[in-house]
């Protein structure tokens, strides 16, 4: 017999103890089932089924409407009809989660082939004495500068300590600033940041002495691969945050009292859940076809996309198609500008939370 049959009702609910009627199937007060049964391994099951089959459904209106109903999924969720669809911004989150998963299987399998051809590299040795074959085949009477390059080039290591001065003269980038620091506090332990950089000639400013503390955080000089992980790790995340800024654009042009601020974030996420949903597509089929792949995101970028773009503007804001064209031609340009700013905030953020 069921849970949910009248001989296993009670008169005080289980979890809150409101006073029940034994006709009320669930309590009134916090919804939970009014069931007095002990719970069975089939009670069990049937219960995680209906849940998950709940959510299933969610999510697979979801999907259909995203994909052939562009708009429809967030003005129907804002005009109240909640049950019908998966939260958008908890399934923007888990579409994002599930992109850079197939982002790591692609370079995985890129990996493994680029491997496969690399056996024809140069190691470190061999790179320094061709290095050094070109040194001598300059002649020095007119090219003394290219061959001072190539000596401090190649005399250049991430493992050593170099001074602002000797950085700048051999027009090294900030990653070996940061290996400098990391370097020096390796070896100098107990010396404090600003000690550290009057030895190492940077002004005792508080953004180098940020820059200093940042550094030692690091676990290898390979400081480039290091700060492409993390960030990579934390994309999905920083994603997520960004679009409240891009929301904005939206706001701005599509300004209306009808609509507030939440309202066009729903239709952000949706969108940009669409965009996630065809990365994921095209990352499996260039697992299959390399050609397949090149041709589908072509025709993807130059005509699905725009296309989905005004009939999703349309759809949602209910405008009239000349002022929806106008529009959607004013938030090309915006677009890569707010794309900018909220990028440089989530670079800026993720330097912060290192």
């Amino acid at each position: 017999m069921s849970r949910k049959d009248t001989i296993y009702r009670g008169t005080k609910c289980l979890n809150c103890n409101t006073s029940l009627d034994i006709s009320e199937k669930y309590c009134h007060h916090c919804g939970q089932l009014n069931s007095k049964k002990r719970l069975t391994i089939s009670d069990f099951i049937e219960e995680f089924l209906s849940n998950f089959y709940a959510y299933d459904s969610r999510l697979r209106n979801s999907i259909i409407s995203i994909f052939t109903k562009p708009g429809v999924l967030a003005k129907e969720f804002n005009e109240g009809k909640r049950q019908k669809y998966a939260n958008p911004f908890r399934l923007f989150l888990s579409v994002s989660i599930i992109l850079f998963l197939t982002f790591n299987l692609n370079e995985k399998s890129s990996g493994n082939s680029t491997n496969t051809n690399n056996t024809n590299l140069l190691d470190s040795s061999e790179l320094k004495k061709e290095l050094s074959q070109i040194n001598d085949s300059i002649p020095s009477t007119d090219k003394s500068f290219i061959k001072e390059q190539i000596n401090s080039f190649r005399d250049l290591s991430k493992d050593s300590i170099y001074t602002k001065s000797e950085l700048k003269k051999n027009k090294m980038g900030f990653y070996y600033e940061f290996s400098s620091f990391r370097n020096f506090n390796r070896k100098y332990p107990n010396k404090t940041p600003e000690e550290a950089l009057k030895e190492l000639e940077y002004e005792n400013t508080q953004f180098n002495r940020f820059l200093f503390k940042k550094s030692i955080l690091f676990k290898t000089n390979d400081i480039k691969n290091e700060l492409t992980e993390y960030f990579y790790q934390k994309l999905p995340f920083l994603i997520f945050l960004s679009l409240p800024i891009i929301t904005i654009m939206f706001w701005l042009v599509f300004y209306s009292k009808k609509i507030n601020y939440t309202e066009h974030l729903v239709f952000t996420y949706t969108y940009f859940t669409f965009i996630f949903l065809c990365m994921i597509l095209f990352n499996i089929i260039g697992e299959i076809s390399e050609n397949l792949f090149e041709i589908t995101t072509f025709i993807y970028f130059i005509f699905m996309l725009p296309i989905y773009f005004y009939k999703s503007l349309r759809n949602f804001y209910g405008q009239n198609r000349w002022k929806t064209i106008l529009k959607f031609i004013l938030l090309n340009p915006l677009f890569g500008i707010f794309l900018l700013i909220s990028m440089l905030i989530m670079i800026s953020l993720g330097v912060i939370l290192f």
